[in-house]
């Protein structure tokens, strides 16, 4: 056999080129192995082809169908919707922000005497704002703020503005009882009965201002409640 690097002669089998002492023939290879990726995965893990008994995880366990009528009893929940958004569910937590539920009209009366009317402004710039709390998202109307009607459009208006703020909020205070369910008898009638007619003799916006913050305290109460 010939040497591959300097072409001497060699008997045949040998392993070194006696002249230049390099290698005759290079020792084959092995190819190399191709691993499959799941099988070698599967080789190191012990339950890979273990085989789960059917009982170890029970039908029971894992319900297929709904669950059963019975399983939410219909004393937990209202028979029927609410007509017209009166109340939220029972389960609702009652709102963060509490209205005033105190108003009297002894203390009204008295208050105002003493602070020469300003007493009066803040409780009924209250109840204007009291009013948007508890109905506006029920009605979408908006009383205006009780202090533009005193300071600025009552004298620009003559005094007709204030007419028309107290009438509408009356209607409106006798809507929102209404549609709370609160048996309390009040409306804009009211307002021109005894707060207007009634001036004539004296004690009717006495009966009108009562009657305004019982239904006020009404409303408040339930909003305190339900929202």
């Amino acid at each position: 056999m010939n040497c591959p690097h300097c072409g001497a002669v060699n008997p045949d089998g040998s392993k070194f080129c006696s002249a230049c002492g390099q290698p005759c023939a290079s020792e084959p290879q092995p190819a190399p192995m191709e691993i499959n990726a799941t099988e070698a995965a599967d080789a190191y893990n012990p339950y890979a082809n273990a085989e789960v008994p059917q009982e170890a995880y029970p039908q029971e366990a894992y319900p297929q169908e709904p669950y059963p009528q019975e399983a939410y009893p219909q004393e937990a929940y209202p028979p029927e919707p609410y007509p017209q958004g009166t109340y939220p569910q029972p389960w609702q937590a009652p709102p963060a922000r509490q209205l005033a539920t105190n108003r009297s009209l002894p203390k009204f009366f008295f208050l105002s005497l003493i602070t020469f009317g300003i007493y009066g402004i803040v409780v009924m710039s209250n109840v204007s704002v009291s009013i948007n709390t508890a109905a506006s998202r029920y009605d979408g109307q908006k009383t205006m703020h009780y202090c533009l009607v005193c300071f600025l459009f009552s004298w620009l208006t003559l005094g007709i503005v204030p007419l028309v703020w107290y009438s509408k909020l009356s209607a409106r205070v006798g809507r929102e009882l209404r549609r709370r369910g609160i048996r309390h008898n009040f409306g804009a009638k009211d307002f021109w009965l005894w707060g207007v007619l009634g001036a004539f003799i004296i004690a009717g916006p006495f009966i009108y201002c009562h009657k305004l913050f019982k239904g006020m305290n009404l409303i408040c109460e339930d909003y305190n409640r339900v929202g």
